[in-house]
């Protein structure tokens, strides 16, 4: 019993000697939660949709059968008159030219005064509308213990068990 009795002693004067230097010291604690509410947020989300409508619109008239009958004809009558301006070896050269001259300008003015009535055709248009839809999202959770006779509360992003508190003592 000697032996134990110069340890504690020891042990006792030296927490007795550094408890008179310390002004304060801090320990952490753990509080159980007694409630863990979720926090809300509320976020709007686009939500795309496609609408559709039928549109009459105006076609115009290149390429029609009034400027192949009109390029024919001009072509014919070019090359009849080709034919009867040359003479000797250009006879052949002004019938050519008169051909292609007189395809040119026929189909110019079949379709200039071919198309009197304008043609139309539906074409369907769609575009992309965005409707809009709200909702609540949980963004955390509020945590609520008692410690000491006092209700605290702490956010995190998950609910949590217990909540660490850190308490400083001062004498």
């Amino acid at each position: 019993m000697s032996n134990t009795y110069p340890s504690r002693l020891a042990f006792l004067l030296l927490l007795s000697s550094s408890a008179l230097f310390a002004d304060q010291f801090s320990t952490t604690e753990y509080v159980s939660v007694s409630k863990s509410l979720p926090n809300y947020s509320t976020i709007q989300e686009a939500v795309p949709s496609e609408r559709c409508y039928d549109v009459k619109e105006q076609v115009s008239g290149g390429g029609g059968s009034n400027d192949i009958i009109g390029a024919v004809a001009g072509g014919a009558l070019g090359g009849v008159l080709g034919h009867q301006i040359g003479g000797g070896s250009g006879k052949t050269v002004a019938t050519v030219g008169g051909a292609v001259l007189g395809t040119l300008a026929g189909q110019r003015v079949g379709s200039t005064y071919g198309n009197t009535a304008p043609t139309y055709q539906m074409v369907r248009r769609c575009e992309t509308v965005n409707s809009y839809k709200t909702r609540q999202v949980v963004d955390g959770y509020i945590n609520y213990a008692k410690f000491k006779g006092r209700e605290i509360s702490v956010e995190s992003s998950t609910a949590l068990k217990q909540i660490p508190i850190t308490v400083t003592y001062s004498y």
